[in-house]
């Protein structure tokens, strides 16, 4: 081998680079390739660029020179500086990687010479269906069917470099085929410049090149002389950005490259096969859709009117056959795309359609489609014979599927031929390499709908990966990405910004909508209430199920007689019990936990999810957009402070980082911070969050502040959640406001849900309905409650009492009704208060508390008071509650629910409810 290809140096002779790796303004005008010959000598001094890469490359170029793949690599970067450079040639090195994993032989070769036809193939198999051609090695030109080589924007992919790698094999002959100049076509020639423009649309039609003296008739009207270049002609992008006119272009060029052509044009292998895709795209998008008209049309029968900006959104969606739909959390994707479904199924557009979304959200899938279309949808459940009988026997409708089940049913989904996959929360296919991304992506409908609120969390790669299955044409080449839109650091360390994010929008504008809060507050509105599921983990669905059996005892034996004051007391701790692990395991053991806890001043995902409370991860997601993103004012409820305070140390460092404030407003602080907290809160703009229990439910006005209510649980009693909402939907209120429940699923908090739903339901229909009645799932009595919460366990029959009836009178039905309400939510607020230390009272974003401790309530031994009560049945049916006259004053102050009750009790006849 010759020395100075073992020195591995090469340098173009005319081109001369700065020292130092700066990056300079893209040029899409610029040429792809270095215009002059490169020579395999060594690097002048001063070329630090080159020198650099020549480095990163020693010894991972395997044959090939890598003089040769580093002057590649500078040509293909197009002046995006010395970032681009680098990702170049590491995109290089990968794809030579991929060759020796694959193994690559080159299996035909061209009759004389170097250039022309190529084939390949695996050591042990058949030649790859690709068609590939190296037109020079200086400058490295080449072409490929593969789909890397039509969009790496590198001009290289593993097909070429096994030619390469065959080539630079014979180091002699490849030292003269360098020296090889590439030779005018004899023919008319259709090229395809592979890279993509750093700037500007980046339509793959652009990069067409037809070297002809005079173009053929049949394409002459599409083509332009290229300023300043003889015999070249190239085409806009405008000229073809009508689908009528793009598919007439790519008809006509068909036509011309194909062999009944008069006058055949030798194109590419790259230009058949991007006229192969382009063709699949028009015609799948021709018999997908049809008239418009007619689709849109088909939304007057949904059963619910859809808002302006979300009907824009389903027209969006049903005029191009694929969308990632980014709406901010709030705006209703979950309707837009059940309606989009449903114009579709009532026009015979799709037959089959496919929901994949997480699994604690398919009964709520199941809820929103009842509400607004009739079409067929069946939940996809059970083992798997069950779900692969699921598939076999809907020929036609909407199935919907976990992202869980797409990983042990991706053949049955696949074999079910959808015509239509939404996929719901779709940042779960963020990662390129997770598993569940490449599942998901082997599926191939010719619709496809993409949901999520956060398309990038922290990088844009997992942008890239969610429209990969949207429009993979769409964005950049992922080893472009970052550096490209990424801004240098100034003064080093790390970058903090992005760049070029005119162009990026330009990309995103034919596959991507999003729409913010404050671009259609006018049309939204004026409340909505979203239930956000969330599912237990193993440690708490484990620790809740442990209670299933004493409640299914006490519940059992309350079929049969009236329970002891011990008994329902006991009842109601272990009701409770259960209510807090459904926020999560550290509420449980908080007094053991929190101070190791609180010391954590920065929690990773590591440490959130160690304390098994995903109610947290919820949060955290939620206020990232509510108050993070939209800048809004949010009121964080919970019956709990201890919930609060886990909760404000789950987003101090996500809301400190976007230099927001928060405070708290429950029964821990004086009244002088009471008032300063919500003085702030209402003036202050970077105080955005209060985190209040529910004596911040009655009696507070936050509508001039706030337009967000969260409920990290949800009360008993739904006039408890009416009073919480009210503080901030109320007159006064001059936006629309959004109201969250983060609701634990398949556990007891969802079944409190639901009664609360039929409670509040009664309300709505008495006073603000006109309809003659309201129909519910669940009957409203003590027993019929209490049997609906209770998990369903086996217990042994017992035998009734003699004297008691086995159902309670009615007055005493009543009268326990009243009671249990009261006593739950007396026990939420009570069990809080044991031992539990005040939390900080107003925080500042880093997150140090800005109270004294003089300002916490007083630590209450919550059994010696129950122990003080005395709960009677009266002949007449009538339950009452007695308490002494100090610790009914005591009670009062901390139980809101109970308030009313044990105030007449101990002689003061203000009502709570009244203030």
């Amino acid at each position: 081998m010759p020395n100075s290809i073992r020195a591995h140096t090469l340098v173009s002779a005319s081109k001369k680079r700065p020292a130092a790796p700066v990056a300079s303004p893209a040029s899409p005008a610029a040429p792809t390739l270095p215009p002059s010959p490169v020579r395999l000598d060594a690097y002048p001094s001063g070329d630090e660029a080159r020198r650099t890469l020549l480095g990163i490359a020693h010894r991972r170029t395997a044959s090939i020179p890598a003089p040769l793949l580093v002057e590649h690599a500078i040509s293909v970067a197009r002046g995006g500086g010395w970032p681009v450079e680098r990702a170049a040639l590491e995109a290089i090195i990968r794809r030579i990687a991929l060759h020796a994993q694959d193994d690559l032989r080159v299996s035909a070769r061209p009759r004389k010479g170097p250039f022309g036809p190529y084939a390949t193939k695996k050591r042990r198999g058949a030649s790859r269906p690709y068609d590939v051609r190296l037109d020079s090695l200086d400058p490295l030109r080449g072409s490929c069917t593969c789909d890397d080589y039509l969009r790496n924007s590198l001009g290289l992919c593993k097909h070429l470099i096994a030619v390469l790698q065959d080539l630079a094999k014979q180091a002699r002959r490849f030292e003269k085929w360098l020296a090889l100049r590439p030779q005018p076509p004899a023919t008319p020639r259709l090229r395809w410049d592979p890279v993509r423009p750093l700037t500007g649309p980046g339509d793959w039609i652009e990069g067409l090149r037809l070297t002809i003296p005079v173009p053929p008739p049949s394409v002459a009207h599409w083509f332009q002389r290229r300023h300043g270049e003889r015999d070249v002609f190239a085409i806009s992008a405008d000229r073809v950005s009508d689908p009528v006119d793009r598919s007439a272009f790519v008809t006509a060029i068909e036509r011309a490259v194909g062999p009944g052509s008069r006058a055949p044009i030798d194109a590419d292998p790259a230009v058949i096969g991007l006229l192969r895709e382009e063709r699949r795209r028009l015609d799948s998008r021709a018999a997908s859709h049809g008239p418009l008209g007619a689709l849109l049309g088909a939304l007057r029968t949904l059963k619910q009117p859809l808002y302006p900006y979300q009907r824009t959104g389903v027209e969006r969606f049903l005029s191009t056959g694929c969308l990632l739909l980014a709406d901010d959390m709030g705006l209703g994707k979950t309707a837009q795309a059940i309606a989009s479904c449903h114009a579709l199924w009532v026009t015979h557009r799709v037959e089959r359609g496919l929901l994949i979304v997480p699994a604690a959200l398919k009964p709520q899938w199941a809820r929103e489609w009842a509400l607004f279309t009739d079409a067929p949808l069946t939940i996809v459940d059970g083992d798997p014979s069950e779900r692969a009988a699921t598939y076999r026997k809907t020929k036609k409708g909407f199935l919907v599927a976990n992202y869980e089940q797409v990983l042990r049913d991706l053949e049955l989904m696949h074999d079910w031929h959808p015509d239509l996959v939404v996929l719901d929360e779709a940042q779960r296919i963020k990662n390129f390499a997770s598993k569940t991304a490449v599942f998901v992506k082997r599926l191939d409908p010719r619709l496809r709908l993409v949901l999520t609120g956060t398309p990038m969390e922290n990088r844009l790669e997992e942008l890239s990966s969610l429209l990969d299955w949207v429009d993979d044409r769409a964005l950049e080449p992922i080893w472009r990405l970052a550096p490209w839109h990424t801004a240098p650091p100034e003064g080093g360390g790390e970058s903090k910004g992005a760049r070029h994010l005119d162009t990026l929008r330009l990309r995103l504008s034919g596959c991507m909508l999003r729409r913010v809060r404050k671009d259609v507050l006018t049309q939204l509105p004026p409340r909505t209430d979203t239930r956000v599921p969330v599912e237990l983990t193993e440690e708490q669905r484990e620790a809740h199920d442990e209670l299933a059996q004493p409640i299914a005892q006490l519940a059992s034996i309350a079929r049969t007689r009236p329970l002891s004051q011990a008994q329902f007391l006991r009842l109601m701790s272990l009701l409770t019990t259960q209510r807090v692990i459904s926020n999560g395991i550290a509420q449980l053991h908080f007094e053991r936990d929190w101070p190791a806890i609180s010391k954590i001043r920065r929690p990773d995902d590591r440490a959130i999810h160690g304390l098994f409370m995903p109610k947290l991860v919820e949060l955290r997601e939620i206020l990232s957009q509510i108050v993070v993103a939209q800048g809004r004012k949010a009121v964080v409820f919970s019956q709990w402070r201890r919930m609060l305070l886990l909760s404000h140390w789950a987003t101090r460092d996500l809301l400190a980082d976007a230099g927001v404030r928060t405070a708290f407003f429950t029964g821990a602080e004086g009244a002088k911070t009471r008032e300063r907290n919500i003085v702030e809160f209402h003036d202050d703009p970077d105080m955005r969050v209060l985190f209040a229990s529910d004596a911040g439910g009655v009696g507070l006005n936050l509508q001039r502040a706030a337009s967000c209510c969260i409920n990290l649980e949800l009360p008993w009693n739904p006039a408890v959640l009416e009073q919480r909402i009210g503080r901030i939907h109320r007159m006064g209120q001059t936006k629309p406001i959004d109201v969250y429940a983060l609701v634990s699923q398949g556990c007891i908090e969802s079944r409190i849900a639901d009664i609360v739903g039929d409670k509040r339901a009664l309300f709505t229909g008495l006073f603000d309905g006109t309809a003659d009645d309201v129909r519910f799932e669940r009957s409203g009595s003590f027993l019929s409650r209490l049997e609906t919460i209770v998990a369903p366990v086996s217990v042994p029959t017992l035998k009734p009492h003699a004297t008691p009836s086995s159902e309670p009178e009615p007055e005493a039905q009543a009268a326990a009704d009243e009671t249990i309400d009261a006593v739950v939510a007396a026990a939420d607020e009570s069990r809080d208060r044991a031992s539990i230390p005040a939390p900080p009272t107003s925080m500042s974003p880093e997150g140090g508390a800005r109270s004294s401790a003089s300002d916490a309530g007083p630590v209450v031994d919550v059994r010696e008071l129950f122990s003080q009560l005395t709960i009677r049945r009266s002949p007449s049916g009538v339950v009452s509650i007695d308490a002494p006259l100090a610790a009914a004053a005591t009670l009062a102050e901390l139980f809101e629910g109970m308030a009313g009750l044990l105030r007449r009790s101990s002689g003061d006849g203000a009502s709570a409810t009244s203030r």
